[in-house]
């Protein structure tokens, strides 16, 4: 999707858009609500997001299950492997149902990054080394430690990520002790696009829509659920730059509280190969917009040693991220 797509977006669902990131209602009538605020009626609300999802600027509207809560561990793996075999190696990774996201990265020598989850670290260990060993290329499992932001939202007027800055609750109570049953977390991640979208949710755990509401509020506040709002597809608006930045002092929880990032996590290292402890991205709708934000960011978190790995392809997404440059070390 080019630039252009982004800038042919009107007016109206513009305004739709951000308001469905930003200021999504979780009340009975969320629709209706939205439209008071723009001066339509709902049925105009549901009809323009509906067309949002059916030219894929939309992906869905809801809130994802804390994988913690389900007693996981995840990783971000980086790959050392050969330009010819990417495309070969990437599609085995994504074999694996539990890769989240698996990217070409603009980076020496790993330059093939994805984030895995498993019930073990053994368990995630010997699928990571299995692929490994099949292409004879070095690697490094980055562990997370702990996460202290995962809120993807992007500022059409600004052409930057935007995210209020929030700590992530650090141990969300296990969905297994609360009880609730699996079905309700399938309704609350991609609610209908209907008048009252929050009542499938609440027939799956056999409660009034009103208690339901304040059930998902809760749920959001002790961090089982992340937040509840509309999610773009990103390079359908014109966002396609994204950049992981490492860095070297541990300075995450600072980070969280920037609004341009949008993935904040402490991780291990692997010394001797990959020291740096503390990542976060970045989405802008092109590299001078980026690095006019980090060079801001850089200098509030008061950082000296970091590196910026630009993504140069999606391989779960399928598509192609900004042009391929020589990375900065510093900005």
């Amino acid at each position: 999707m080019s630039q252009a797509r982004y800038s042919s977006v009107d007016r109206g669902l513009k305004s739709l858009l951000m308001e469905v990131q930003y200021s999504f209602p979780i009340v009975e009538r969320p629709y209706r609500a939205i439209g008071k605020r723009l001066g339509e009626d709902e049925s105009w609300v549901i009809e323009r997001l509906r067309e949002a999802m059916g030219a894929g600027i939309l992906k869905r509207i809801g809130a994802v299950l804390n994988y913690k809560t389900r007693g996981m561990v995840a990783a971000l793996v980086g790959m050392a492997v050969p330009d010819s075999a990417v495309e070969e190696v990437a599609a085995e990774i994504n074999r694996d149902p539990h890769v989240t996201h698996n990217f070409q990265r603009d980076f020496r020598p790993y330059n093939l990054w994805f984030v895995v989850r498993g019930h073990s670290a053994g368990e995630l260990e010997s699928r990571v080394s299995a692929v490994a060993r099949k292409y004879e290329v070095d690697y490094v499992i980055l562990y997370s430690l702990r996460t202290y932001k995962l809120d993807v939202r992007f500022d059409l007027d600004r052409g930057i990520s935007w995210a209020p800055g929030r700590v992530m609750p650090e141990s969300p109570p296990s969905v297994y002790e609360l009880g609730i049953p699996a079905a309700f977390f399938a309704k609350v991640k991609s609610l209908p696009l209907a008048p009252e979208p929050f009542r499938e949710a609440a027939e799956a755990l056999g409660l009034p829509v009103a208690e339901t509401l304040r059930k998902i509020q809760w749920l959001i506040e002790v961090g089982v659920l992340r937040n509840l709002h509309g999610v773009l597809d990103g390079c359908a608006v014109g966002f396609r730059e994204n950049i992981m930045v490492a860095v070297r002092e541990p300075v995450c929880e600072t980070a969280a509280m920037l609004d341009i990032t949008t993935h904040v996590v402490l991780r291990s290292t692997v010394p001797g190969k990959w020291e740096y402890p503390c990542y976060f991205m970045v989405h802008g709708v092109s590299r001078d917009v980026v690095e006019d934000y980090l060079r801001d960011a850089v200098k509030r978190l008061g950082v000296r040693e970091y590196v910026m790995l630009y993504s140069v392809k999606d391989f779960l997404g399928g598509q192609e991220m900004g042009r391929r440059v020589e990375l900065a070390s510093e900005l």
